[in-house]
Order: structure tokens, then C-alpha cells, then sequence
């Protein structure tokens, strides 16, 4: 069982926060409201605040207090064009490499998100879509590659919340279709079709930010 410092804790309580939303993007954080909110003394909160303004979650400017990062329409973009070129190299060699306990692991993904949009869970499916996309990564065994994948991942993961906001159900019924056609190019060792599957998928996250 893995024991965590009241800091650790602390930390990936309000990134989780963070990650889903919960609050407002650009909107401003108390330290002594968000201690009462996750019931921890201010010590902790404030460690942990620190170490998500250092990783870019929070943006503390002096004498006028901290606020919720906001992804601009040009940054997203950015970390879209970034991902799309480190996915398509991911995938390839991910094709090249692929167990057969690892297109299971894959295909188990699937499975969990389809439940999980059954169930109108979509902070699950938001939290298996970036599994899908790591575990591709995790394939390819490029240690690099799977660290700058994860550099960015947080990121994606407040992105995709941002684009699923609105529709919810109808977005991640695409999702999962196109993680379907990524798979099936997998398991077919379809290189080009795999690329292409993961150019739809990127292009398709634009089109729902309004990103062209």
C-alpha cells in the first residue's frame, strides 16, 4: 500500500482538481478556502501549491494571488501539433513491437471506456483516452519518447476536458470510434492506416476547440 506525505497528497488531490476542471480556468485560488476544502492544514496546500505553479497548473503572480492556468486557443494548438508528431513516430513503433498481451491491454481500454460511456462517466473516459494514448507510448519502449508524451499529457488531459465540456456524450461515442480504427491499424500492422487513424483523431480535437 503506498503511504503518501500529507504534501504528495495534498498535490494530487487539487491537480486532479485541476485536471477535471473543477475550477474555473484563469479564476483565483485561496489557499485557506482550498485547505478547508480537501480538509488539510495550510502547510501542505501551500508545498503542493508551489510545486503546481513550478509545473505551469497554477500561475501565482505576487500581490495579487493565485490563479487557474488557462490554456490559450494558440497553446493548445501547439501541444496538438507536438503530440501528433510524437504519436505518429509512438505508433509506429508500437506496430513494430506490439505483444499480443499488449494489443489485450489495449483492447481491456477500450472495453473500460465503452462502460464508462455507458455509465455517462465521462471523467473516466477523459482519464482512459489519455491510457489509450500513454500506453501506445509505453509500447514503443523509447524512454524519450514516453517522457515527452507524458511532459504533455497533463495538459491534453485539462484540453480534452475543455473540448467535452459541451456534448459530452455524442464526443466520446467519436472517441471511442477512432480508438477503434487506431487499434484495428494496430492490429492489422497498417502503418499508414495507423498514422492517418491518429491525424483523424488530432484533427477531430481541433474541429470540437474551434483550432484550424
Amino acid at each position: 500500500m503506498e503511504h503518501l506525505s500529507l504534501k504528495e497528497s495534498a498535490y494530487r488531490i487539487i491537480k486532479e482538481k485541476l485536471l477535471n476542471l473543477e475550477f474555473e480556468p484563469g479564476s483565483r485560488i485561496r489557499e485557506d478556502l482550498l485547505a478547508q476544502e480537501i480538509s488539510m492544514s495550510r502547510t501542505p496546500v501551500r508545498e503542493a501549491v508551489n510545486q503546481l505553479s513550478a509545473e505551469g497548473f497554477l500561475n501565482n503572480i505576487p500581490r495579487k494571488g493565485i490563479f487557474v492556468m488557462q490554456l490559450t486557443s494558440q497553446e493548445i494548438s501547439d501541444f496538438l501539433d507536438i503530440r501528433e508528431a510524437l504519436e505518429t513516430l509512438a505508433i509506429e513503433n508500437c506496430i513494430r513491437k506490439i505483444k499480443e498481451e499488449q494489443l489485450k491491454l489495449l483492447d481491456s481500454i477500450l472495453s473500460e471506456f465503452e462502460t464508462a460511456l455507458a455509465k455517462d462517466n465521462y471523467k473516466k473516459c477523459n482519464m482512459l483516452d489519455s491510457k489509450f494514448h500513454l500506453e501506445i507510448a509505453n509500447v514503443s519502449n523509447n524512454k524519450k519518447l514516453i517522457e515527452f508524451l507524458g511532459e504533455i499529457e497533463d495538459f491534453m488531459h485539462i484540453a480534452r476536458a475543455i473540448e467535452k465540456k459541451a456534448q459530452p456524450k455524442e464526443k466520446n461515442i467519436l472517441t471511442l470510434q477512432e480508438h477503434k480504427a487506431i487499434l484495428n491499424a494496430i492490429q492489422n500492422k497498417d502503418v499508414q492506416g495507423a498514422r492517418d487513424a491518429i491525424k483523424v483523431n488530432i484533427k477531430t480535437m481541433k474541429e470540437n476547440l474551434g483550432i484550424y
